[in-house]
């Protein structure tokens, strides 16, 4: 698909001047990056607009004692980095291509912004988008605030799904985002052994299965309602297991 056409179906140029939608089509370009290529980097200054085009990017920042912390994903027609280009501050993140591929298209930072002082429908538009930024935001904080390691991982997981998932013809819910075990614990706040024990008891009980492009959920209801806090009783010989997940 051309640059220009996809921009048009993008949130971002919704009810902009076509004019306005040629003259920034024009000047875009496409990048594209293999998995664990870095978009930017923390303290990059942005130059440009980004749209994500295909794929999945997250967005990463620097934790203590060397570690980072995975702050979300986005996909198809996010916009990128709207927030530090409109502000002219550097970027606060990092962001990485999460998926074997990623498509991304650029726009110059300079022709959007005398662009957005021309069409108001661009600037609200731009202004519209820092909601998903704010979404983000609060997926994140439901998915620390749910309670117990197990189930702030499923709440995850179920967010996940919501936003990236998609249910095969054979009924099979499908999570196509590759996630490592220790991005899966820095996103709930847990050590990379405890994310591990309970998804290997996940994988045993066929609540969710995990493999090198994503996740399969077995039982998506389950798992909504251990994110939800609703803790099923231990069967005889799991108490132990089942009391270190809830710490």
């Amino acid at each position: 698909m051309a640059n220009h056409e996809f921009l048009e179906h993008t949130a971002l140029f919704n009810a902009v001047a076509p004019a306005v939608t040629r003259q920034l089509a024009s000047a875009s370009l496409s990048h594209t990056y293999a998995r664990g290529g870095a978009i930017w980097r923390v303290g990059d200054f942005p130059e440009e607009l980004l749209i994500v085009k295909t794929g999945l990017v997250k967005l990463t920042r620097p934790a203590p004692r060397g570690r980072t912390s995975l702050c979300w994903l986005f996909g198809a027609r996010a916009i990128l980095g709207e927030l530090v280009l409109v502000n002219g501050v550097p970027y606060q993140n990092t962001a990485v291509a999460a998926t074997s591929s990623v498509s991304v298209v650029s726009i110059p930072r300079a022709l959007v912004l005398d662009a957005a002082h021309q069409d108001p429908e661009l600037a609200l538009n731009l202004f519209r988008g820092f909601g998903e930024k704010f979404t983000a935001l609060h997926a994140k904080i439901d998915v620390l605030s749910a309670g117990a390691v197990e189930a702030r991982l499923a709440l995850l997981l179920v967010k996940l799904y919501m936003q990236f998932g998609d249910e095969l013809e054979d009924g099979t819910l499908r999570v196509g985002v590759s996630l490592s075990r220790q991005e899966l614990a820095d996103m709930v706040s847990t050590s990379f052994e405890t994310a591990i024990r309970v998804l290997a008891r996940w994988e045993r009980e066929g609540l969710v299965t995990t493999d090198s492009d994503g996740f399969t959920l077995g039982n998506l209801s389950r798992l909504e309602d251990l994110g939800a806090g609703v803790v099923p009783k231990a069967q005889s010989g799991s108490s132990a297991s089942l009391r270190e997940t809830l710490q």
